[in-house]
């Protein structure tokens, strides 16, 4: 599986910080990525590149509400780092989806 990692460049909405910490755990597995800067994020743009890189899944460093509210929309999944970090084995699923993306005190997917 080849992942695609979206650092956002749009606002601040974009964390350096946990883009290298996602980075970094897919290094650890020896898993395919590639990075890209976006400002926006819209399901076609994605799709051209996932095409042409092989990507099977993003992962958005972006908007934190992106993948919940909208991630039906895309031909691949887009993931939230909380998300991935779960598919990544680094944090356990939660019933309550937490959104403490920016939070110092958050769980691995956060700062």
């Amino acid at each position: 599986t080849k992942w695609g990692l979206i650092q956002g460049t749009l606002g601040r909405q974009g964390n350096p910080h946990i883009l290298e910490k996602i980075k970094a755990k897919l290094q650890e597995q020896n898993k395919e990525f590639i990075v890209v800067l976006l400002s926006e994020i819209f399901p076609s743009k994605l799709d051209i590149m996932a095409q042409a890189e092989q990507i099977q899944a993003w992962v958005q460093v972006a908007c934190p509400r992106l993948s919940i509210d909208w991630g039906y929309a895309f031909p691949q999944p887009l993931l939230s780092p909380y998300e991935a970090m779960v598919a990544l084995g680094t944090a356990q699923y939660q019933t309550v989806y937490p959104m403490d993306f920016y939070s110092d005190e958050g769980g691995p997917w956060a700062n």
